[in-house]
């Protein structure tokens, strides 16, 4: 008796030990999950592009993340504004917008939302497409596209958004955020990066005061 149990429990043994083999040996490897949140900024920085308005470049300033939310403070030659986005499993939204303002207040993350657009969202798959409720349209066009960035290469997720006859290509880094904008009228790409966030901020409101 004990011997039938013995190679009961032997087979049962050889059993499990060739299903774990094929499971996660024999059996192929699945591509990593790509996140929606991979492709927020990760830490507080100051982000600066080249072209643009009037081909002058512009500033943005991630000064605040908290939990699913990250507000960006921009600066360019026509105005300073604020954005609030929101990124979670299911997609990466702007919530939150103020444009033309001539002093920037600290905090924005709490303000009620007043936008509702989706710039990415999930799954990060090759021609995944959704509409807005402003009529835009976003599809993405490739989620390993290499573009030349700050000196390297790198991989990003390769958007177009297209809203009343205009179109754009829209390109996202992880763990940068939107890092180029192509359209007819030119381009505005991410050329430097920097982490002195608060010394930044500090230097603008010295320049505030003297103006």
């Amino acid at each position: 008796m004990k011997n039938r149990l013995n190679k009961k429990a032997v087979r049962i043994i050889i059993l499990l030990s060739v299903i774990f083999l094929i499971y996660n040996v024999i059996r192929p490897k699945q591509p990593g999950e790509v996140r929606v949140k991979d492709y927020m900024p990760n830490k507080p920085m100051v982000k600066i592009f080249d072209g643009g308005f009037e081909g002058a470049g512009s500033v943005e300033i991630i000064d605040k993340i908290r939990g699913e939310f990250y507000q960006k403070k921009t600066l360019d030659t026509a105005a300073m504004g604020v954005a609030v986005y929101r990124v979670n499993k299911d997609g990466y939204r702007l919530v939150y917008r103020e444009g033309e303002t001539n002093q920037l207040k600290d905090d924005y993350i709490d303000e009620k939302s007043n936008n509702n657009l989706i710039l990415l969202r999930s799954p990060i798959k090759k021609g995944i497409s959704w509409i807005n409720d402003d009529k835009s349209t976003y599809k993405i066009l490739s989620v390993d596209e290499k573009i030349e960035l700050m000196g390297g290469e790198t991989e990003a997720v390769k958007l177009r958004y297209r809203k009343a006859g205009d179109e754009y290509y829209i390109y996202f880094a992880k763990g940068l955020g939107i890092v180029e904008i192509e359209s007819e009228m030119g381009s505005s790409k991410l050329i430097e990066v920097r982490y002195d966030v608060e010394d930044y901020l500090l230097k603008l409101k010295k320049e505030e005061k003297k103006n």
